[in-house]
C-alpha cells in the first residue's frame, strides 16, 4: 500500500512539474501590459481581413520587391518603446498564419513598428494597403534626440546573416525606387 501511495505521489508530481513547464506562454502575456492583450485580440481579429484581402493587393514594383522578401518567413513584431512583442508566420502566398503573443527564437525577420502603426493595422478594414505602404517608407528616424521607427521596419533577426544581408541592401535602395 506504501508503495502504491509512493507511486501514486510521484505520478502526481511529475504531472505537476509538466503542468508547470508549459505555463510560461501564458506567463509571458502576463508580463506585458494590459493594452498589449487588447492589441493581440484586434491582431486576430484582423488576421482575416488581411489573408482575405492579400489576393486583391494593387503594389508597384518596389512595394512588390518588398513584399516579396517577407513572405515565406517567420516574423518577430517588436513594438518599440515597449516590452510587447508579437509574432507570426507568413506563409509564401503572403497569408499570416500562426499568430502568436510571444517572440520565437526560429524567426527569419525582425520587424519594429509603433504601437500607434500597429494600432492603425488592426482596426483597418483592409490592412494590406497600410501594411505595404507602411514597410516601404519605414525608416529608423530621430525624434527630439531619440531614436524612434517610422512606419515598418524589417531586418534580419539576429542569427540570420543573410536575411540581414539581404534587408541591409532592401532597406538601402527602397527609398530609391
Amino acid at each position: 500500500m506504501n508503495r502504491a501511495i509512493g507511486r501514486i505521489a510521484v505520478a502526481f508530481l511529475v504531472t505537476l512539474s509538466m503542468v508547470a513547464m508549459s505555463s510560461p506562454v501564458a506567463a509571458q502575456s502576463s508580463d506585458q501590459p494590459d493594452w498589449a492583450d487588447d492589441l493581440f485580440a484586434d491582431f486576430e481579429e484582423m488576421q482575416p481581413r488581411y489573408n482575405e484581402n492579400i489576393g486583391d493587393a494593387d503594389m508597384n514594383f518596389a512595394q512588390r520587391q518588398i513584399y516579396n522578401q517577407i513572405t515565406g518567413n517567420i516574423v518577430n513584431v517588436y513594438l518599440v518603446g515597449t516590452d510587447v512583442t508579437y509574432s507570426f508566420r507568413m506563409r509564401s502566398d503572403g497569408r499570416i498564419t500562426d499568430l502568436q503573443q510571444s517572440r520565437r527564437d526560429d524567426a527569419d525577420l525582425r520587424m519594429q513598428m509603433t504601437r500607434d502603426t500597429a494600432e492603425d493595422l488592426a482596426a483597418a478594414d483592409n490592412p494590406v494597403p497600410l501594411f505595404v505602404t507602411a514597410a516601404q517608407n519605414g525608416a529608423v528616424v530621430r525624434r527630439n534626440g531619440e531614436r524612434t521607427v517610422r512606419g515598418i521596419v524589417i531586418n534580419g533577426a539576429d542569427g540570420k546573416p543573410i536575411k540581414q544581408a539581404t534587408w541591409t541592401v532592401v532597406n538601402t535602395v527602397k527609398g530609391l525606387l
